[in-house]
């Protein structure tokens, strides 16, 4: 999201591409349309110890540790996290757009508030009274937006040294809130350059007697300020900072910063070599990955022993495919910012093929890693799930924006298209299009016209089909993305780009997902010459193919169902949360080797006492309808 150095990155592109009459611009989001709906999070008492790496979920924050929904939980708006996963703070509020009272001057944005921890006494078994000597503290790791390096690669808007982060307690007998440790707004760059591995620990002690009580807690809150930009459709989100690895212990110093803990530092990836999903119809062995990357971090101050494997599970629960990549020791990550480099564990081959047939499927991917034998203490980001979706269209993004992508030039039009390789004549119907709504729907009159080219020496060549209607964007259509039907449905081979002819050089603000990057396969056109995009990304544009795509929209994807659980980890029982119950859902849970060790109905409570210490993969779902949705469960008694 590049805001505050927007115009000099522009102009930078500019010069770069040596077309200065027309240039690709990607802007800031001012809605996030996949946040799920804000819950009312009950309030809780919790005891210390304190831990939340946002690992093992996304969306709005764990309600069985934070009281607001307002941070928004991602594996995508920071490059290499401590761990998989962070909270982001922003400009945008917890229903998903940006805030109603956001200004070019500060304010208030987002609050990300503890539930209520007992500092007053540990209860259970080691029950014992809490006081300052226990040397209580709070550690985080928090990363400004953005990164270091080409400005086209970034991903987030640094906060201005105006903008703020500040970390507060809350004082019961005063019933105030203390600012305990703040940061002004920074970029990245110059630490970045310095230490290749730029988030910042942050160590605050909590040793006053006011805190030591029932009822304390803490919270993080950020100042932004909107960025002028005199193009309609570009001002949007800004200012974000990326909170990961908050914990609160006892009997820490000031030099507790290394945790014993082997743990996966990016989401899953797909085991395609080319698409994030693609149509059943088009798949072949070939369109299999040779071997996926992955990042495994050891956090600890010395060299530990770990194990890695990966299983892939039909969407039934069956086990298809396991690979065991063994022992090997993992380098700690400081103080030279060491990753596994062993090839086993981070690069493992994929030495299998889906068995797909025409007909639409999908698979779950598990990865695992784990210190030694049995693990270490911090489970949640020892696994990660990719799904892999076999549908009716080709996909090279993941569904989510972190940008807003567009083209501008003096003339009236200008030209977008992805490339598309077709393993088997189809016949494409349609094309799936995900548009960020702008602050007063500033892109909705924008008009554009459905186009598909030939391919020729790999670029886009002669025009295939331009379509006859005129469409503007729509948003939050079906399934998020919006389905603009052809109005001739289309005879297609070999390679193909699909794209659109805009009839305006007005800023469109096309969801843009950087955290894949399809740009060899993006060309636009702002004059007379196909130029191939440099920006790191994917634009969200889906071509679909078949006449269920346009007889039976509601059919793919699957909507995920609207619930959740806690806690997790969980030793003998998990709550259920849906906001649509219904006596026709159901609760299944199987092993890492596809075992079912539970189906039933579901209820409000689940007893997990008979099932041992592992991880799970928990599936909720609806009988009638087909909707469902799959966690991972850490049980640890």
């Amino acid at each position: 999201m590049l805001t505050k150095k927007l115009f000099p990155t522009l102009i930078l592109l500019a010069a770069l591409l040596n077309v200065a009459w027309g240039q690709e611009i990607i802007a800031p989001l001012s809605s996030l349309p996949l946040l799920p709906s804000p819950k009312s999070a009950d309030t809780l008492t919790i005891e210390i110890p304190f831990f939340d790496d946002f690992s093992d979920y996304e969306g709005s924050p764990s309600v069985d540790r934070w009281l607001t929904n307002q941070a928004f939980v991602n594996k995508d708006y920071a490059p290499l996290p401590p761990t998989v996963g962070m909270a982001t703070l922003d400009a945008i509020d917890g229903n998903g757009n940006i805030y109603a009272h956001a200004t070019t001057n500060i304010f208030g944005a987002d609050t990300l508030a503890s539930q209520i921890i007992r500092l007053d006494s540990i209860t259970g078994s080691n029950q014992r009274k809490l006081q300052p000597s226990d040397s209580i503290s709070l550690s985080f790791y928090y990363l400004p937006g953005g990164w270091y390096g080409n400005p086209w690669e970034l991903v987030g808007d640094a906060p201005s040294s105006s903008d703020s982060l500040f970390l507060e307690f809350f004082d019961a007998n005063q019933n105030a809130w203390n600012v305990v440790w703040c940061s002004p707004g920074f970029t990245v760059d110059t630490a970045g350059l310095r230490s290749h591995w730029p988030w910042k620990y942050a160590y605050v002690k909590i040793d006053s007697s006011k805190y030591f009580n029932k009822k304390f807690q803490f919270r993080f809150r950020n100042y932004a300020s909107l960025d002028p930009n005199p193009k309609a459709g570009i001002a949007g989100n800004c200012d974000q900072w990326n909170i990961d690895y908050v914990f609160i212990g006892t009997n820490r110093t000031v030099a507790d910063s290394f945790f014993r803990d082997v743990a996966f530092v990016e989401k899953a990836p797909s085991m395609l070599r080319q698409y994030y999903a693609m149509p059943a119809r088009q798949f072949s062995q070939s369109e299999m990955a040779t071997n996926i990357e992955l990042k495994i971090v050891n956090r600890y101050n010395q060299t530990l022993a770990s194990n890695y494997s990966y299983s892939v599970y039909s969407s039934d629960e069956q086990l298809i495919k396991n690979y065991d990549g063994g022992f090997e020791n993992v380098p700690p990550f400081f103080p030279n910012g060491n990753y596994q480099s062993n090839t086993l564990h981070s690069k493992p081959p994929v030495n299998f093929s889906f068995a797909v047939n025409s007909s639409p499927s999908e698979f779950y991917i598990t990865h695992v890693v784990r210190e030694g034998v049995s693990g270490d203490n911090r489970s949640g980001n020892d696994t990660i799930t990719f799904r892999q979706v076999f549908a009716d269209y080709y996909a090279y993004d993941d569904g989510v924006p972190e940008n807003g992508y567009g083209l501008t030039a003096p003339g009236n039009k200008v030209w977008l298209s992805c490339r598309y390789d077709l393993s088997t004549p189809d016949t494409l119907t349609a094309v799936d299009l995900y548009f960020n709504r702008t602050r007063n729907d500033e892109n909705a009159h924008i008009q554009f016209q459905l186009c598909i080219w030939r391919c020729s020496n790999g670029m886009p060549s002669t025009l295939l089909y331009k379509d006859s209607e005129k469409s503007t964007p729509v948003f939050d259509g079906m399934n998020r993305m919006h389905r603009y039907k052809l109005s001739t449905p289309v005879l297609v081979s070999d390679t193909i780009f699909v794209g659109f002819e805009q009839l305006s050089n007005d800023f469109i603000n096309l969801g843009f997902d950087r955290s894949n990057d399809s740009r060899r396969y993006t060309y636009y056109r702002t004059s007379g010459e196909w130029m191939q995009s440099i920006l790191r990304g994917a634009v969200m544009m889906r071509p679909v193919f078949g006449s269920k795509a346009v007889v039976d929209i509601a059919q793919t994807p699957i909507e995920e169902l609207d619930c959740s659980f806690f806690p997790n980890p969980a030793s003998d029982k998990i709550h259920i949360r849906s906001n649509n119950p219904s006596p026709l859902m159901r609760i299944s849970l199987s092993d890492m080797h596809g075992r079912t060790l539970l189906d039933d109905t579901l209820c409000e409570t689940i007893d997990l006492s008979p099932i041992p210490n592992g991880i799970y993969i928990l599936r909720i779902y609806n009988t009638s309808t087909a909707q469902q949705t799959i966690k991972k469960l850490i049980i640890r008694k």
